[in-house]
């Protein structure tokens, strides 16, 4: 995964990191060892998770979430978030969450 240009992050159901990919490090100009055991929300300037954060929603379904974010510690621009859980005996283990950069829609500077 280290050789995706997309930021990848896992963290656990906490929201607590466990890996993020070279991308997603250079992205956000710190090491590994910097942003693991952190909360994916603090890394990206925020104090508390997104308002509507599919990590905090989920109910035991394994649902792929899709929505658009923007990181004012990193720059203005928006990404795609793309949010992936893994469940073990029911339960968030681990979310994986793909992020690139948001495309602009036609007629939108």
């Amino acid at each position: 995964m280290d050789e995706i240009d997309d930021i990848i992050m896992i963290h656990d159901s906490n929201h607590t990191v466990v890996w993020v990919n070279r991308a997603g490090l250079k992205m956000i100009g710190k090491r590994l060892e910097e942003v693991c055991g952190q909360k994916c929300y603090r890394i990206f300037g925020r104090s508390c998770c997104c308002e509507d954060c599919a990590v905090a929603s989920m109910k035991g379904a394994p649902v792929k979430s899709r929505s658009l974010r923007s990181f004012p510690a990193v720059g203005q621009d928006e990404y795609e978030c793309i949010t992936v859980p893994l469940f073990k005996d029911g339960r968030v283990e681990v979310v994986v969450q793909h992020l690139k950069k948001a495309c602009p829609v036609a007629g939108n500077p």
